[in-house]
């Protein structure tokens, strides 16, 4: 009896340390919980912008002004405003105006005529594909001409229509850059002491733009 009461009193002894110095040993950590990545923000082309553009034109008089003055070529430079909006299947659909200052002219012999003053309000139609926006544009052009003919000169506003198409990039959040390459046709009008005249233009031109 005495020797199984020492055994049970051994093995209790064992269990007890068993117990502390299971307790003592360091706990399993369960692995951290995988943090979820943040989605990569999409860029908006949504909203109103406005910028500067500048660029150069060439074409031809029309009617009569072919022959009197030429084949005109030049420079322009001016203000751009607008606004875009993008759709969520990524179509960009917006309107945008232009009021350029020109030099495009060309002279024959004491006649000349120069396209002073140019402007726009076309329609834009694009894809974006993230900060690039390659787009097609139509719609209302305007310009101004300043005609030297005969020893008399005038100042004549001819309407008229342009289409084109281009590419936008967005080089930081606010702003971008872009280039395009419009065909403008301006009415036939009449210039002093000849006929009639107006203008076929081939613009290609620069832009930087800031949205708001």
């Amino acid at each position: 009896m005495k020797i199984l009461a020492r055994m049970g009193l051994a093995a209790s002894a064992l269990l007890i340390t068993t117990a502390t110095f299971a307790a003592d040993l360091p706990a399993k950590k369960q692995a951290p919980a995988a943090v979820p990545m943040a989605a990569p923000r999409v860029f908006s082309w949504n909203g109103v912008y406005g910028g500067f553009n500048g660029g150069y034109g060439s074409g031809n008089f029309t009617s009569d002004g072919r022959g009197a003055f030429g084949s005109p070529t030049g420079g322009l430079i001016g203000f751009t405003g607008g606004y875009n909006y993008q759709m969520p299947n990524n179509w960009v659909v917006g309107v945008e105006g232009d009021i350029d200052m020109g030099n495009i002219k060309s002279s024959n012999g004491s006649n000349s005529s120069e396209l002073r003053y140019m402007n726009t309000l076309r329609g834009r139609l694009g894809y974006a594909n993230d900060r690039m926006l390659p787009y097609v544009t139509a719609g209302y052009a305007g310009g101004t001409t300043h005609d030297d003919n005969l020893g008399s000169t005038a100042d004549t506003y001819h309407n008229g229509w342009t289409a084109g198409a281009g590419i936008e990039m967005a080089i930081t959040d606010s702003w971008s850059i872009k280039g395009e390459g419009l065909y403008v046709r301006l009415e036939d009008k009449t210039y002093p002491n000849g006929g009639e005249t107006g203008a076929e233009l081939g613009i290609a031109r620069i832009g930087l733009n800031y949205r708001f």
